[in-house]
């Protein structure tokens, strides 16, 4: 006998229609959505069904039989291992895109490629013309005619004009950058929380037995673009809500080591931006959309200042103590610098760019910190103190709010996020030595925030700023010592001694100058040389006579328009210097003290034109006093040319190759996974067409076997013993 109803045959075939029909359907849900972006192909899942329990009087001959097919649910086909794959290979492409990005544009400030005079570039031009007038000036024929001179300043002037507007469009480029990194912080936090407020809607719709396959498939769209931004790990587990319920809970946490959690199930985090000197970024609490905190956060945090408020002194402002910035191992003196760094780093965010901020009662205010900052302090805590501009103490202090966040190391990120910010933050070859971006983790002083081994050998706009700024200090220092009579030169005595006799104004004993130099010189009324009054150095210098100074030498560029200082000279105030914008001083044609102003001696505009067109040694720090050579390491040999075009614009075109060559191949790696992870989860219309085929065959198999039952039990039932 079996074990199958008279009309359980009619079962297993509305199972079979039932089935069949659910197939179609999603086959057919299938196709309408082929050319949705996203959208994973889906799948009935089919099982046979079966009897769970035998009839214990079943005899051995009874036949066993199943009882039709059930439809348990429809799943995607998705292959996990290449959505890791691919969402790796789209990290690299995200870090290469936006490196490439920012060289370009940078590409686009240095072009240097037949923008200037006879195919020259546009800063090497401005170079040539200004030695070409300097040969111009050497000429015989040209002799001492302030025309020339003035000729020779004014392709000096359209060189520095040159270097401010390189330095000026890097700085535009580096605010522009800021603010797009911003954006793409803003971006990220946004995708961040859809993920987590997708993830909430799934578990919520998966307790009640449903596959919110849909927000599942926009749940992936957004893991992909997050992957471009932040190289992430996804994993998925079951997570127990007991009574026997399970649901599934999505985890991503970045790639880095640590390994740093985004999205927990529920709980979500948000990036920030701690700072714009290094764009230190920090991950805040996990919370839900409810802003519920996660238990046993997984992310270790500490207490950084995010916001301040104004507060009366009645209400006891809170302070700085030293306490709260000792960490583990800290000693007190690591302590204590910590403390002051962010003091006085919330004093300068509260003051701004200005020396006072406008408050919301109409009034000025600055800030200042009580007792004031100073290594030698003794103070364990301090206050924030807010003063009225003119009224002096305006009587409230200013209570800092600390949020706990996690501070993210130089190197824990990976994708667009980390290239931008090395883009804004790497200096390359000047990096210092001893830099914490580079110390052995051996050292005392390493710090384990920003030390990245690779520092030396990453360049964004901070290395171009400095090597801009290097080729202006070197030039400047160079032309400027050539063009200034040195001491031994000018003050030298006929004896090498001083000379007996001391000037009744300033009690200083002068030097005579040497050969027939004598009538440059200021005498008193006795006959006695005048020192200098405006000279500060020692030994002090003797006066110049009016109209023999510009003959003298002096500085020919300066730090500013205004002056003739020729410190702490960079790309951005390199200044033709006032003296010889005024006509007061030009270029010396020569040191030779026999000399004069009718003389046609050219050996110091030969010396000059040696110079520029000369190899330089270019070093890692910029020379600060003006005379001598720069300090750091050198780096480059080579004319300034060669510094402009090897240096600056030939390195910027060797980094934009490399990376274009990565990003192609990276492109081409991810496009394969992308047809390797298509080919699995994409809908083609060949399968769906078959699947159809099949479906409705299926579907009229189990229509026709419910006929054919239905005739078996009609002849039974009603032509049985007829």
């Amino acid at each position: 006998m079996g074990n199958t109803s008279t009309f359980g045959t009619f079962t297993m075939a509305r199972l079979g229609i039932y089935v069949a029909q659910h197939a179609l359907n999603v086959t057919g849900n299938n196709i309408s959505n082929i050319n949705t972006e996203g959208y994973t192909r889906q799948q009935l899942d089919q099982t046979s069904m079966y009897y769970g329990a035998a009839d214990r009087y079943q005899g051995r001959f009874d036949i066993r039989e199943n009882g039709g097919v059930l439809a348990q649910g429809v799943n995607q086909l998705r292959d996990q291992y290449l959505d890791i794959r691919y969402r790796n290979e789209e990290t690299r492409v995200g870090a290469a895109e936006q490196k490439l990005s920012g060289l370009r544009q940078l590409g686009d400030i240095f072009d240097e490629v037949a923008k200037g005079e006879d195919g020259d570039g546009v800063l090497e031009a401005r170079f040539n013309d200004f030695i070409q007038q300097i040969e111009n000036l050497h000429k015989p024929e040209n002799s001492n005619k302030d025309d020339m001179d003035s000729i020779v300043r004014s392709a000096a002037e359209a060189l520095t004009t040159q270097f401010h507007d390189y330095a000026k469009q890097l700085e535009t480029l580096k605010q522009n950058m800021t603010a797009q990194f911003r954006q793409e912080i803003d971006s990220v936090n946004a995708t961040l929380t859809k993920i987590r407020d997708l993830n909430e809607s799934i578990r919520r719709t998966q307790v009640f037995g449903g596959s919110a396959l849909t927000r599942k498939d926009e749940r992936n769209l957004l893991i992909d673009d997050l992957s471009k931004q932040i190289g992430i790990h996804v994993t998925y587990e079951m997570e127990d809500l007991g009574d026997g319920v399970e649901v599934e809970k999505l985890k991503i946490t970045t790639a880095g080591d640590p390994s740093r959690t985004l999205i927990d199930g529920i709980y979500g985090t948000q990036l920030t931006i701690l700072n714009e000197n290094n764009y230190d970024l920090a991950l805040g609490e996990l919370v839900s959309k409810t802003g519920k905190l996660m238990p046993n956060q997984p992310n270790p945090t500490e207490k950084m200042l995010s916001d301040v408020e104004v507060t009366t002194v009645a209400e006891k402002a809170s302070v700085f103590k030293l306490s709260d910035f000792k960490k583990d191992g800290m000693t007190d003196d690591e302590a204590k610098a910590a403390a002051q760094a962010a003091v006085t780093e919330m004093v300068e965010r509260l003051n701004g760019d200005t020396k006072y901020t406008l408050g919301d009662d109409g009034k000025n205010y600055f800030y200042d910190v009580d007792p004031p900052i100073s290594d030698g302090s003794s103070a364990t805590e301090w206050r924030i103190h807010q003063h009225e501009v003119g009224k002096g103490d305006a009587g409230v202090y200013v209570k800092l709010i600390e949020n706990p966040q996690a501070r993210l190391s130089d190197t824990e990120l990976a994708g667009g996020l980390q290239a931008m910010r090395e883009m804004m933050t790497e200096a390359g070859e000047y990096t210092k030595a001893n830099d914490p971006k580079l110390n052995d983790k051996t050292d005392p002083a390493y710090d384990p925030l920003h030390y990245d081994p690779d520092a030396g050998s990453k360049r964004g706009i901070p290395y171009y700023q400095k090597a801009l700024d290097t080729l202006a200090n070197t030039f400047a220092r160079i032309v400027n010592e050539a063009n200034i009579m040195q001491d031994k030169e000018i003050y030298q005595n006929t004896d090498g001694a001083f000379v007996t006799g001391t000037d009744t104004s300033t009690g200083e004993e002068a030097y005579l100058p040497k050969y027939g130099f004598e009538k440059y010189f200021e005498t008193d009324s006795s006959g006695k040389y005048i020192v200098d009054p405006e000279d500060t150095g020692t030994p002090k210098h003797l006066k110049v006579k009016e109209e023999y100074q510009k003959y003298m030498g002096s500085a020919l560029f300066s730090n500013n328009s205004n002056g003739n200082e020729m410190t702490n000279i960079t790309a951005a105030n390199i200044s033709v210097a006032a003296d010889w914008e005024s006509g007061a001083h030009r270029m010396l044609r020569s040191k030779d003290p026999n000399a004069d102003e009718q003389s046609t001696k050219q050996d110091n505009l030969d010396h000059i034109i040696t110079l520029l067109t000369s190899k330089q040694k270019f070093t890692t720090e910029l020379n600060s006093s003006g005379s001598g050579s720069n300090g750091g390491s050198m780096y480059f040999e080579g004319t300034f040319q060669e510094m402009l075009t090897d240096t600056i614009a030939g390195t910027l075109a060797k980094d934009e190759n490399i990376t274009k060559t990565m990003l192609d191949n990276y492109n081409t790696t991810a496009d394969e996974l992308y047809v390797d992870r298509d080919a699995i989860m994409g809908v083609d219309l060949n399968d769906e067409a078959m699947n159809m085929m099949q479906y409705q065959k299926a579907y009229s198999a189990a229509c026709r076997l419910m006929t054919t039952f239905d005739g078996m039990l009609e002849k039974l039932i009603n032509g049985t013993a007829v």
